[in-house]
């Protein structure tokens, strides 16, 4: 009888021991989600494939284009990448993981995703000739606690430095200001040096590099969130809001 006590005491200190442990283990992730919706009409894009770039791992865009939420490492970059048949595959803004994840309306990951007529018809109209082997951003510069159902959602006469510089100027987009497409980004618009109320710019044929890139913004009495994005050959970049430059509060 008192070995069998010993045996039932040294049991249930394992267990207690343990629990720690699986404890420490789920605090060492958080949960992260978003949505993927079509470029200018803004429609949402469901059965598209998911990929998170740093892992392999694959999910899905639901009915509403909606994803996760998924578990991640705290501290961790995350970049994922989306595909669907008549899409322009796209890469979002490589972002670490904060301890509270990356779910709420203003840090989860969102897709502006193209169609691929609507990707080339755009690089046509901004005048760019597309290298395969480089990158192509496209960034919106997001006013203060502003996110993707807002419109207009840009911060005006914001101006943009790309670290490191490639010596190329970004093309600022314009916003339609009346029609059917009001409040959507205008491609067409041309020679502008800042933001529109749209907050749209793109960047064409950057060369890749190993290391991430840098979008900041800068505008008199206002500070900006800075964004990331890893330049490989051939891919195409959008990054959305919330994780282009942001001002804070």
């Amino acid at each position: 009888m008192q070995i069998r006590n010993i045996l039932n005491l040294l049991i249930a200190a394992s267990l207690t021991a343990a629990t720690p442990c699986f404890a420490m283990e789920d605090s060492s992730v958080a949960p992260v989600s978003g949505f993927a919706r079509a470029f200018i009409l803004g429609t949402a894009i469901s059965n598209a494939t998911i990929t998170i770039l740093e892992t392999g791992e694959k999910i899905k865009t639901d009915k509403t284009g909606h994803f996760g939420p998924i578990s991640y490492p705290i501290g961790k970059p995350i970049t994922l990448t989306l595909e669907k048949f008549g899409y322009k595959t796209t890469q979002s803004a490589t972002v670490f993981v904060p301890r509270e994840g990356l779910t709420g309306p203003y840090n989860n990951i969102t897709f502006q995703v193209p169609s691929i007529e609507t990707y080339y018809v755009l690089a046509s109209v901004i005048g760019a000739k597309i290298d395969d082997k480089a990158c192509h951003v496209v960034a919106t510069i997001t006013a203060y606690h502003k996110t993707m159902d807002d419109a207009p959602q840009g911060e005006a006469a914001a101006k943009i430095t790309l670290i490191p510089d490639t010596q190329q100027l970004p093309f600022y987009f314009g916003m339609f200001e009346s029609g059917p497409l009001k409040g959507k980004t205008n491609p067409f618009t041309k020679g502008l040096t800042q933001t529109s109320e749209d907050g749209g710019l793109a960047f064409f044929n950057l060369p890749p590099r190993d290391q991430p890139y840098t979008i900041s913004a800068s505008k008199p009495g206002l500070g900006f969130t800075e964004a990331q994005f890893l330049c490989r050959p051939g891919v195409f970049i959008n990054i959305s809001p919330p994780h282009g430059p942001m001002v804070m509060e």
